[in-house]
């Protein structure tokens, strides 16, 4: 579905109407392809993770570049073997640029989220008749309600649902809903109110379902100073009231915690995340949450990061195939450069007796192959893998978009 639009005036003369470049995959390493290396026309400094449609397309972000140099919305799609790459939208001077994991509804539209101090926006982009796409604002989030997590859920019925987080006196962040109106514009409905200064701690990345309903979300800080390292909560919906709250683990300061990344389920109802400041030497691990009798959970650390030659301060929910290996990366570690700040892709495999294995699929070089992949990576149905990069790339250093085969 990869669909064209007329780029602007201003790169006219970089840029054909339909603007689609081709860029030849370049190998990095052994199991690592080069997608694309952004320059400023392409746009720069992605900062989302990709988002993949039913034919294969991936959708991202990007910061900066672009017709007005102020970020794009773009689109890759693969013919004849070869990767290119279609502006989709170009951000106007002033305007935010989504970062962070972009979402699909049922028609198809794009939804991301914009940041900025103690405020926020969730944007809409979709596909007009013509071939063109349009920006839409579906929510501005004022100050007093804080800025919005990166991380957007669907349930059943075409909801959106998502956190913010604000460090105030009476508040530290929210649940909320966004339900769509026939009108085209969007009802937000408050389910809790993180109270300031409490054990709960504030909202760091958006919230999954479970089964039957109920949300499950990461915080950070939590009664400051009071030995927690944040937690995971669960919210239950009631029939007739606000949902109700519970604090299912939290990580104390001499364990480590900060977990910054969305939770995921896997097919037996254990979660799994990623906090990023935890273990021996503070560069973060992977831990599973099993649920025990009474409603009471189990927490464990499957891997804990070492830096050097492993990763660094992972972040981005973990992604799970069909087998139960979990894949994901890290901003820093590795060695492939000297300073090791260049990050990893790695994966853990689960074992018989209850310990997983760590392998590391690729460490990042800089120069070529880019440099902080940003969180999370996509899985496609043969099992590679797929994000981008801030740093790194063949000409500029404007970041990439990489392909791993493990």
């Amino acid at each position: 579905m990869a669909t064209k639009v007329s780029a602007s005036s201003i790169v006219a003369q970089f840029l054909a109407a339909t603007f689609a470049i081709v860029f030849l995959a370049a190998t990095a390493q052994a199991g690592e392809k080069i997608l694309l290396s952004f320059e400023t026309a392409q746009g720069i400094r992605p900062l989302s993770t990709l988002v993949a449609d039913g034919n294969g397309n991936f959708y991202g972000t990007a910061t900066s570049g672009g017709a007005n140099n102020c970020g794009v919305l773009f689109e890759l799609s693969q013919v004849a073997g070869k990767w290119t790459e279609t502006i989709l939208f170009s951000c106007k001077p002033n305007e935010p640029v989504p970062v962070g994991p972009l979402t699909f509804d049922k028609s198809g539209n794009i939804y991301g989220v914009t940041q900025s101090y103690n405020s926020g926006s969730i944007l809409e982009f979709s596909e007009s008749g013509s071939g063109t796409w349009t920006q839409s604002l579906v929510h501005q989030f004022p100050m007093k309600e804080g800025m919005p997590n990166l991380d957007l859920t669907w349930d059943s019925a075409g909801n959106l649902y998502g956190t913010t987080q604000v460090d105030s006196t009476g508040f530290d962040g929210e649940v909320f809903e966004l339900s769509p109106h026939s009108s085209g514009s969007w009802n937000e409905t408050i389910l809790y109110r993180f109270p300031a200064l409490d054990r709960a701690g504030m909202p760091t990345a958006g919230v999954i379902f479970d089964g039957k309903g109920n949300l499950y979300g990461p915080t950070y800080l939590g009664m400051r100073g009071n030995n927690s390292s944040g937690g995971i909560y669960e919210l239950s919906p009631n029939s007739n009231g606000p949902w109700t709250f519970t604090l299912i683990h939290n990580f104390t300061v001499s364990a480590g915690g900060g977990p910054y990344s969305r939770l995921v389920f896997d097919s037996s109802g254990n979660l799994y995340g990623a906090a990023a400041q935890a273990g021996a030497k503070f560069a973060g691990e992977i831990f599973e949450l099993t649920p025990g009798l009474g409603g009471s959970w189990n927490e464990k650390p499957i891997h804990t990061f070492e830096s050097g030659s492993d990763g660094y301060y992972p972040v981005g929910a973990p992604v799970l195939d069909e087998s139960g290996n979990l894949y994901g990366s890290t901003i820093w570690g590795g060695d492939g450069c000297s300073d090791n700040v260049c990050g990893v892709v790695y994966e853990l495999s689960p074992n018989s007796d209850g310990s997983w294995t760590e392998t590391i699929l690729h460490r990042f070089e800089s120069a070529l192959d880019g440099s902080e992949p940003n969180p999370g990576v996509v899985l496609d149905s043969s099992g590679n893998l797929y994000g981008t990069t801030y740093f790194g790339g063949s000409r500029y250093g404007y970041g990439v978009v990489y392909e791993i085969t493990p």
